[in-house]
């Protein structure tokens, strides 16, 4: 088997490789995605708890221009604290052998938004998520890996919900 490069097949790499140094500079000087920008109304955000919905929101909000992540609550314009994080699991529907046939995937997040100074912007409230999954006897392994997904992907539909509701935050001026 012989393989030989046409003028064609050349034409296709020499634009490939164009496309990918253009990204790789474009990239490299700061350029973004039109529509990335969070567009929250604060300067400055303490982000309080260590579950996996806290890890997102520092995430999604490192690197926004004009907005910094303060570890000194006081030192912030709005403190997101995240007060709990639970998943829970429940079989609703059983095959005839008795197995698990669906299972339904819960995540409640409870938080509250306050200033640096402890004052209340939006008294605790709680986001709650769920998802159904089916279960395959045959694909047990790759059950759990559903799970897991389903799971982040949970984590990042509360974090994406909590941006919003930071977004019609006023915080007070300081």
């Amino acid at each position: 088997m012989t393989f030989s490069l046409t003028r064609r097949h050349l034409g296709r790499i020499a634009l490939a490789t164009f496309v990918g140094a253009a990204g790789l500079v474009v990239s490299g000087c700061g350029w973004r995605i039109r529509g990335f920008d969070l567009a929250l109304p604060f300067k400055t955000i303490a982000i309080s708890g260590e579950t996996g919905v806290a890890n997102e929101i520092r995430q999604m909000v490192f690197g926004q221009p004009g907005i910094k992540i303060v570890q000194n609550q006081v030192e912030a314009e709005v403190v997101l604290i995240i007060m709990s994080q639970t998943t829970d699991r429940t079989v609703t529907a059983f095959s005839s052998a008795g197995r698990p046939r669906e299972l339904q995937l819960r995540m409640r997040t409870t938080y509250r938004i306050t200033d640096g100074f402890a004052v209340e912007l939006s008294s605790p409230q709680e986001i709650s998520l769920t998802r159904d999954v089916s279960v395959t006897e045959s694909e047990a392994l790759a059950q759990t890996s559903a799970e897991a997904f389903m799971q982040e992907d949970m984590q990042r539909d509360t974090a994406q919900q909590l941006i919003r509701r930071l977004r019609a935050i006023k915080p007070a001026a300081k």
